[in-house]
């Protein structure tokens, strides 16, 4: 079995243990949650009961001042409005209160207490309110706060026992929940020393696998130093990650030998190249040795301007090897005429320029510049009719000249050094530096023959 294989499998088992962790937090949580509303729930039940008992208290007072202050007319108004008000609040608190009994028992209990509220408040309002009309005597009210005082005290005792059996079992949750979340603990302790258990288990015997196929990996690439061989040869079973990581490092090594390839057929072509002017400048200077001539002055000036050129170009296309694009946005427009403004151009009527679409650009300003500029030069030098067409539509610019159909693809001329067999002009760099620029770029470069027309095309989308 592969590393790779084995990866997946430890991860998977690892990934299932922290997930069945995630489950035992997230559960814990839903628990807790619960606990904690049950708690708050019997907590704000305990203090409306406490409230009812507070009211029961506060009638026994509203009695009391009314008994005392009997013959006082505007006092006991006064007690039996505060007696309405209260049993106001009362009755108010009887739904909520009856609808978080959490038993039939205690159910039955509040109903008890609230049957016995309603007693006394049948007793204060009817029976009390006609002993304050009628003028009774001292023995009748006494009788009445002997009847009340009971229901009173009756009362009083169920609500304390209702309030003790709510606080005995708020204080049984408590006790569930600390319980509940030990034993949470105690899990994910044992889950997370398993998961660190299997976790170093796993990776101790990778590392192991791993620092012996280094190991012979580090014996095959000395002996390719050694032997100055032109690949790694050890001996791995195929479907190993060291066969893997040797067959990508010999495809490199085979990339980089084309790529040396490639240099030294450039250099033979670079040698070609200059061989032809510096031959005909040797020529020239011959010439002007034996005679003063002026044209051939005229002419040698030309050889170094043409190698110059190529310099330049050669030197641009290697700086293009190693180059990092700085990107920026702008306008077509824009690289357009910066383009224009490198060119030497006696003739402003030789180029037509139609922008449809004056689209924006995410690319380097600098490298772009060349491209379009060198796509300009050729469409120039090569045209039978001018003006030659710059044309933008679409998120595409076209460049189009009246010239003869091309005789290649143009694979063919964005090779280095290629060029029409006929062509007098040129080195044959100018489509290969643009096609490499493009690239860096992803920019799409295409020609097409429309007669009379040679047409290159670039898409930005």
């Amino acid at each position: 079995m592969t590393i790779k294989k084995r990866l997946y499998i430890s991860f998977l088992l690892i990934l299932s243990i922290i997930i069945f962790i995630i489950g035992i937090f997230f559960y814990a949580i839903i628990n807790v949650n619960d606990i904690h509303l049950l708690q708050n729930q019997r907590y704000e039940q305990i203090r409306k009961v406490e409230k009812i008992k507070e009211l029961n208290t506060a009638f026994a007072w509203v009695v009391l001042d009314i008994i005392v202050d009997r013959r006082k007319t505007e006092i006991v108004k006064d007690r039996k409005d505060k007696a309405n008000e209260l049993f106001k609040k009362l009755w108010q608190l009887k739904t909520d209160v009856l609808k978080h009994a959490e038993t039939g028992i205690e159910k039955d209990k509040l109903l008890t207490i609230f049957n016995n509220l309603k007693k006394a408040e049948n007793l204060i309002k009817v029976d009390l309110y006609n002993l304050t009309i009628s003028k009774s005597t001292k023995d009748n009210f006494f009788d009445f706060s002997d009847r009340f005082d009971s229901i009173s005290s009756s009362t009083q005792t169920l609500i304390i026992e209702e309030i003790e059996l709510l606080q005995a079992k708020l204080n049984q949750t408590e006790k569930q929940k600390e319980a509940f979340l030990s034993k949470i603990k105690l899990e994910l302790i044992i889950l997370l020393f398993i998961s660190f258990s299997l976790s170093f288990i796993i990776s101790s015997k990778l590392i192991r696998e791993i620092k012996i196929m280094l190991k012979t990996l580090n014996k095959g690439v000395l002996q390719l130093l050694s032997n100055n061989e032109k690949t790694i040869k050890i001996n791995i079973e195929e479907g190993n990650e060291l066969s893997e990581i040797t067959n990508n490092l010999n495809k490199y090594l085979e990339q980089q030998e084309s790529f040396i390839k490639s240099r030294e057929e450039l250099l033979r072509n670079i040698s070609h190249e200059l061989k032809t002017p510096i031959t005909k400048g040797k020529f020239l200077l011959e010439k002007i040795r034996v005679k003063n001539d002026e044209k051939s002055l005229d002419n040698i000036n030309e050889v170094f301007y043409d190698i110059e050129t190529l310099t330049s170009k050669l030197l641009e296309r290697e700086r293009l090897n190693h180059a990092t694009l700085d990107k920026s946005k702008f306008l077509i427009s824009t690289v357009i005429l910066e383009a224009l403004s490198k060119l030497s151009i006696d003739d402003e009527s030789k180029i037509s320029i139609e922008l449809e679409d004056d689209f924006q650009i995410e690319a380097d300003f600098y490298y772009l510049t060349i491209v379009i500029k060198n796509l300009i030069d050729n469409a120039m030098k090569y045209s039978n009719i001018y003006p030659i067409e710059i044309h933008t539509e679409n998120k595409t610019l076209y460049i189009k000249n009246n010239a003869n159909k091309l005789f290649n693809d143009l694979n063919y001329y964005i090779q280095p050094f290629t060029r029409e067999a006929n062509q007098q002009q040129g080195h044959g760099l100018g489509l290969n530096i643009v096609n490499k620029i493009l690239q860096m770029h992803d920019f799409n470069f295409q020609y097409n023959y429309k007669e009379p027309h040679n047409i290159f095309s670039i898409n930005f989308k």
